[in-house]
C-alpha cells in the first residue's frame, strides 16, 4: 500500500468548499494539478480527469466516483487487474473545525502490486500536485 496525502486547513465554511470542489467547470481558473475534470459525480459514472504530471501537457485517465456525500467526501478511483494489479482512490475530505474553519485532506491509496511502481514513476509529481491543489483551493475559499 503507498498514499499520497496534502493536507490543510482553509478559513471557510465546509459548503464553500465542497461547491468549490464539485464546481468542474471553474477548475481551469484554480486547480493547477487537474484543470480539467468532467463528470456528473453521481456515485458509479465516470470522472474524466486531465492531469498536469510532470510536463504542461496534460495526462487523460479515467475514474469512477465512489463518493459523494456533501459537504465532507468526494471520492473517485480506479482498479486494474480486478485490483490485484492496483486499486487506487482518492478522497478529498473536509472536516469542521468550527463554523469557519475546515480541515481539507486529500488523499490517493494505491494498493497492489502496481502500487510501488506507480510511486516511483508518479508519487514525487503527485505529492507536489496534491500541495498545490490544497493551496489553491484555501486562496480561492478564502477569497470568496
Amino acid at each position: 500500500m503507498a498514499t499520497v496525502r496534502a493536507e490543510i486547513e482553509i478559513d471557510a465554511p465546509a459548503e464553500r468548499i465542497f461547491d468549490i470542489l464539485t464546481d468542474l467547470k471553474s477548475y481551469p481558473e484554480w486547480n493547477p494539478f487537474t484543470p480539467r475534470v468532467e463528470s456528473t459525480l453521481r456515485p458509479g459514472d465516470a470522472v474524466h480527469l486531465y492531469v498536469r504530471l510532470r510536463s504542461k501537457r496534460l495526462s487523460h485517465r479515467v475514474e469512477y466516483v465512489s463518493k459523494n456525500e456533501r459537504p465532507s467526501h468526494l471520492c473517485w478511483g480506479t482498479t486494474i487487474g480486478a485490483g490485484f494489479l492496483l486499486r487506487a482512490e482518492r478522497c478529498q475530505t473536509l472536516t469542521r473545525i468550527d463554523a469557519r474553519r475546515t480541515r481539507f485532506v486529500n488523499e490517493d491509496v494505491l494498493r497492489g502490486w502496481l502500487a510501488p511502481i506507480v510511486m516511483l514513476a508518479f508519487g514525487r509529481a503527485m505529492q507536489r500536485g496534491f500541495e498545490s491543489v490544497a493551496t489553491a483551493l484555501k486562496q480561492r475559499a478564502e477569497s470568496h
